[in-house]
């Protein structure tokens, strides 16, 4: 009895420092992270933007120029063998990957300049039960800065090529 009551402790401990700790970010701090300023054209930004969501893996869903509006999505599936061992221990597969949409607006500030923001959502999705279809289990706004950071870098040098390329 005594020593269920010190592994009762022991997985309560872990279960509290496993907790997110999330840090709250204010509006304007979430809006600094998810958007960029380039000095380009809007084409070239707003072409620049798809190709880059392209070439990260995402299936373009919905485009409209005139709007500045790009729609992604990229689906990441758990390893086969994480899903395999779920299904032998748990008799479902409870985690079987995530999908991100990525939502891009293109905004001309002025002539030459051009405002992107990008907000990104990660969809974790797997089966409740061996009788049930996969269902979204858990859906969450990314604010890492890393992401956006290379995510916008890579817009950039697309953005460079694409100007190098028209001087030729």
């Amino acid at each position: 009895m005594r020593l269920l009551k010190y592994i009762l402790v022991f997985l309560i401990m872990i279960l509290i420092s496993c907790a997110s700790t999330e840090e709250k970010l204010s509006p304007m701090q979430k809006r600094q992270i998810t958007t960029e300023t380039f000095e380009s054209d809007y084409d070239n930004v707003y072409k620049a933007t798809l190709t880059v969501l392209q070439d990260q893996g995402y299936i373009i869903q919905n485009t409209d120029m005139k709007s500045g509006l790009i729609v992604g999505l990229v689906e990441r599936e758990a390893s086969g063998g994480s899903q395999f061992m779920q299904a032998l221990f748990l008799g479902h597969v409870e985690d079987k990957g995530s999908k991100l949409q990525a939502s891009c607006i293109v905004n001309e500030i002025s002539e030459g300049t051009v405002e992107l923001r990008i907000n990104i959502q990660e969809a974790k999705y797997g089966q409740t039960s061996a009788f049930s279809s996969d269902v979204t289990q858990d859906v969450k706004r990314i604010y890492d800065e890393e992401i956006y950071n290379r995510l916008f870098n890579e817009i950039r040098l697309e953005i460079k090529r694409r100007e190098a390329k028209e001087r030729n």
